[in-house]
């Protein structure tokens, strides 16, 4: 993997275009729609999430007439919701600060939920070639690149594509040697860059190997539902024995109490006679006398 400075000279500009706003935003929505069509089975609310449940995901079946699960994973509306193309199961969401990658069937919670970023996501997608890498536009106009071969805790890399908020991201198969993305800005601006080979030519093993990280991912997320089902329990035994305690203290009799409580005063007397002793209040002869004394 090249580094971020040398790509500056590797993700080429073949064309920048100034288009009418309008009609860019809506390409870029239709385009959104088609993509976005295919997870309607997973989420009720993908386009509208920002007004409806912001910042939340909503898990669904097809007959289901309200969500079966909320989560508060994203800190703003989820505005990208797209399957992968090489695991149907699995699904891309950005959203305010944060990515996330769910698995179909698993509602414990996402595989992958990136932490905060210094800016806000504004769009994201899936690498057509790659099975482990997705492309993430930011609203400081940077793409961030996202490697899970490479790292799973952040950014592979991050480059710099504009001055302005980025809104679209697709990338685009010229041919076997080429591949090409397209990236529109706030200000309608078309931005078409060429593919660096490292980011689209897979290894050999990159599909087993993304499968078994995903297939790792839900194995941890189980064992984390195990502990916090065994942790509630511990909880609930501990509550109950406090519970018992507290029911033979009650059932404590009249004379065991007040014997108890003479024991404590007894102790009582005992530690303020060691303070006065050591403070030179009283000599030693005189504790003989000193319960008289009280």
């Amino acid at each position: 993997m090249t580094s971020c400075n040398s790509l500056d000279e590797r993700w080429r500009g073949l064309m920048s275009r100034q288009g009418d706003k309008d009609v860019q935003q809506r390409k870029c929505k239709r385009e959104r729609e088609t993509y976005e069509s295919s997870c309607q089975d997973f989420v009720t609310s993908g386009m509208n999430v920002n007004s409806v449940i912001k910042g939340e995901m909503a898990f669904s079946t097809p007959t289901a007439k309200k969500p079966v699960s909320l989560y508060t994973v994203h800190d703003g509306g989820v505005h990208t919701v797209q399957r992968s193309p090489f695991y149907k199961d699995i699904i891309l969401t950005v959203g305010g600060w944060n990515v996330a990658i769910w698995k179909e069937g698993i509602t414990t919670g996402p595989l992958l939920q990136s932490s905060c970023a210094p800016k806000r996501y504004t769009s994201g997608h899936w690498s057509l070639t790659r099975p482990g890498v997705f492309y993430i536009g930011r609203e400081d106009g940077y793409i961030d690149i996202w490697d899970l071969l490479e790292k799973t805790h952040e950014p592979a890399q991050s480059q710099n594509i504009c001055i302005t908020m980025i809104t679209y991201i697709k990338p685009w198969t010229f041919s076997a040697k080429q591949q090409f993305i397209a990236i529109a800005d706030y200000y309608g601006t078309l931005h078409i860059l060429e593919i660096p080979w490292t980011l689209s030519r897979p290894s050999t093993s990159e599909v087993s190997s993304i499968s078994h990280y995903f297939e790792r991912e839900v194995k941890h997320l189980e064992y984390v539902e195990q502990r916090k089902k065994i942790r509630e329990e511990e909880k609930k035994e501990m509550e109950l024995e406090m519970e018992k305690k507290k029911v033979k203290t009650y059932q404590k009799s009249k004379e065991q109490l007040e014997a108890e409580l003479k024991m404590d005063y007894e102790s009582y007397l005992e530690l303020e006679k060691d303070i006065l002793i050591h403070l030179g209040l009283i000599k030693v002869k005189e504790t003989m006398s000193y319960m008289e004394m009280i």
